[in-house]
């Protein structure tokens, strides 16, 4: 299942028409819409009512290893080279109440900007502080940092996607619905074309794809850059992706191995550079 999280019902229009989504009349407390392979709820703007919406639908139906969270909507920028209705898919996601620091995993090629979101817990305009002066592409919102952490208690971070749409430069302009679910509107096939595939490639996974040499390599491999168990769920990730996509790994990670790790890694710092020279070259 992909389980679909928007704040408002303007955010979600555009995507219950594209996929023909129907009301569910059993779940009251929240509106929430589907098929027999999406979930869409709508959470209501704000961290908090947003952790709230993810932990009770995954409560009700118990999300697993095959499934995919999906926080998408619209989002304000300080940036004006990037264009109003531009997609942004989050690396990382900072609540501005706090400054704690999440990151969904980045495994999937993809067609997106990417850039880092701050989730603020009031609307971000210019007289705004932010606190944050990062590199690259920053938008903010006020939901994706409540939904990763409801998210993070059911699901791993390689199975959840922050999409957002840049809709005002944080100016204090107010978009009606309809003008919301215009942008949204113009990159739902673009999303869906993306995570759909990835949502098919999960699903394989409840069945192991690894040959028994395979599993040796890999962890050879992660022995020799002595990575931490999260980074070890990341290589068997990426590995698996590489395999279902091109059929097998075995020589170019054995090749990659005799190549990078003539000898194994001596420290973390170590470690972690290899590990991101092969995810450079495998995903």
């Amino acid at each position: 299942m992909i389980y679909v999280f928007t704040a408002l019902y303007c955010e979600a229009y555009p995507i219950i028409q594209y996929l023909g989504l129907k009301r569910r009349q059993d779940i009251n407390r929240f509106q929430l819409f589907s098929d027999d392979r999406v979930s869409l709820l709508i959470t209501g703007t704000g961290s908090l009512n947003a952790a709230i919406g993810v932990t009770s639908l995954f409560s009700l139906f118990s999300p697993g290893s095959g499934d995919i969270l999906l926080n998408t909507g619209i989002c304000g920028t300080d940036n004006m080279n990037l264009k109003k209705g531009t997609p942004v898919l989050c690396n990382k996601i900072i609540d501005l109440a706090t400054f704690k620091s999440v990151y969904p995993d980045m495994l999937y090629r993809h067609p997106f900007a990417e850039g880092t979101v701050l989730t603020s817990p009031v609307p971000v305009t210019a007289g705004t502080e932010k606190r944050y002066n990062g590199p690259g592409i920053t938008v903010t919102d006020m939901e994706a940092y409540g939904i990763f952490c409801a998210g993070s208690i059911f699901l791993q971070p390689h199975q959840m996607f922050f999409i957002k749409t840049v809709s005002d430069y944080e100016s204090g302009e107010q978009l009606n619905g309809m003008q919301v679910s215009e942008l949204l509107s113009a990159n739902v096939d673009k999303i869906f074309g993306w995570i759909m595939p990835i949502h098919d490639e999960l699903s394989k996974r409840r069945v192991s794809v690894f040959s028994d040499e395979e599993k040796t390599l890999l962890e050879k491999a992660a022995e020799a850059m002595k990575i931490t168990v999260s980074m070890r769920h990341q290589l068997n990730q990426m590995m698996r992706y590489h395999k279902l996509l091109h059929g097998g790994f075995t020589a170019e990670l054995t090749n990659f191995l005799e190549d990078r790790l003539k000898k194994p890694c001596k420290t973390k710092n170590e470690g972690k550079k290899c590990f991101e020279e092969l995810r450079k070259r495998f995903v």
